[in-house]
């Protein structure tokens, strides 16, 4: 059985030099992208809409562990907090991906079934 695994990463690159559509257009793997003219790097505990081509176009579309979310690193039992409020995030996180499919599906089904009336 084949096991996909998806890697999210947030690239960087001079937008007047790169176009970005058309590196990843052009690039079958990790190791090609290495060496075009962006950087990158994991995009860890973020949430995002990715529309066409995979690329996230508004900073809106996203929603990442970081800014607000953290505690400072000063803070007593620093370590353990933050694995405690990362883990909470998945957890949130994970169950709104949930709730937007089952959610989606509903509309869906709607639309179909308007489709097929006018049928």
């Amino acid at each position: 059985m084949l096991r996909m695994k998806h890697v999210l990463l947030e690239v960087y690159f001079d937008d007047e030099r790169v176009k970005l559509e058309e590196v990843l257009t052009h690039t079958s793997n990790l190791e090609e992208l290495m060496y075009k003219e962006v950087k990158f790097t994991y995009a860890d505990n973020e949430l995002a809409y990715a529309g066409q081509k995979g690329i996230v176009y508004n900073i809106e579309d996203m929603a990442g562990f970081g800014g607000d979310m953290e505690i400072e690193p000063e803070e007593e039992n620093y370590e353990a907090k933050m694995e405690k409020l990362i883990e909470a995030w998945q957890e949130i996180a994970v169950r709104k991906i949930d709730e937007a499919v089952n959610e989606y599906m509903a509309v869906k089904d709607s639309i179909l079934a308007e489709f097929d009336k006018e049928n």
